[in-house]
């Protein structure tokens, strides 16, 4: 296989991990602010307080995994682009780009932990639920 269609397979994966990915399973930014979620949760002022706190953990960390994550993203795309392909390199800078993902979503599924060990069993449940329900009526 061309060296140059291995390398393109690779950022056409890249590109389309997102979509292939889905949708997250709870709703992003502050959903416990939202009536819809919050009076069907019946989330009590301490677990407001707590997602709150929960919330601004994560979310500089995630602003900084993403930023990273486009950064090596067009490093990537830059050594595609450059007439003499060093593959090496390129291969290199996919591992860190995938390594960097990784991290972005362990990251995610950390604080998706920390909700559904705040909600308990039965209300994380119900905020899938409803999330989904929200989506769709969207």
């Amino acid at each position: 296989m061309p060296k140059k269609f291995t390398i393109s397979l690779l950022v056409t994966a890249f590109l389309l991990a997102p979509l292939i990915s889905g949708a997250s399973e709870i709703p992003p930014g502050k959903w416990w602010r939202v009536p819809y979620f919050s009076d069907a949760l019946n989330i009590t002022d301490q677990q407001t307080n707590e997602l709150d706190k929960l919330f601004e953990e994560n979310r500089q960390r995630l602003a900084d995994l993403k930023k990273q994550l486009e950064q090596e993203s067009r490093d990537l795309d830059a050594m595609i682009q450059q007439k003499d392909l060093n593959e090496k390199a390129a291969a290199a800078q996919m591992k860190t780009l995938e390594s960097t993902r990784t991290k972005l979503a362990a990251t995610r599924f950390s604080y998706s932990l920390e909700v559904r060990k705040l909600l308990g069993h039965d209300r994380f449940q119900q905020l899938r639920t409803l999330y989904r329900n929200w989506q769709g009526a969207r």
